[in-house]
């Protein structure tokens, strides 16, 4: 029975010392709703590892409609807020009406910087040899003018895609204690 509980107490040591408590909170606009970001820096200073949540609002009403966590791998303090890179994953996105989230299937990676001034700051990752080049069959019947839109518009996608694009974001940052 002894050996019982001193193995409790062992893994309720180990257990408890593997959890994250959210130290900072900060709204869409970057404004700070719970925590502080100056105790969130001596965290970080302290090399304790930091996780990052975020939430994000597609049709603008102030209400998060996805939640996204990471670890915080590549963190930089800069004029006391904190950023961290997040490391490329392979691009998926949202079907709220099943609700799944749905992987894409090409080699397209997502990668973005968070920052607890509520933006983060996002672009895709494609490389030139990943993307298929558009071939045009004589059975789909397409003349010249449809064949140059359909140039055009792939142009325009793979420019966009290369793009940096900037949400505000709520965002929750933990670390471990």
């Amino acid at each position: 029975m002894k050996t019982l509980v001193s193995l409790l107490i062992v893994c309720c040591q180990i257990c408890s010392a593997q959890s994250y408590q959210i130290i900072l909170s900060t709204d869409f606009d970057g404004k700070v709703i719970s925590g502080s970001k100056e105790e969130l820096i001596l965290h970080i200073r302290d090399g304790k590892p930091i996780r990052v949540g975020w939430q994000l609002d597609f049709d603008g009403d102030k209400e998060p409609d996805l939640d996204h966590w990471v670890d915080a791998a590549f963190i930089t303090v800069l004029n006391g807020e904190v950023f961290t890179q997040i490391d490329p994953i392979y691009a998926q996105g949202p079907n709220s009406e099943i609700p799944q989230v749905e992987i894409f299937s090409n080699n397209t990676k997502w990668t973005a910087v968070i920052g607890t001034n509520g933006k983060l700051l996002n672009r895709f990752i494609q490389e030139d040899k990943d993307i298929p080049e558009l071939v045009f069959d004589d059975s789909m019947n397409l003349s010249e003018e449809e064949k140059n839109e359909i140039i055009e518009k792939e142009e325009i996608r793979k420019k966009a895609m290369k793009e940096v694009n900037i949400w505000n974001v709520t965002t929750f940052w933990s670390v471990q204690l």
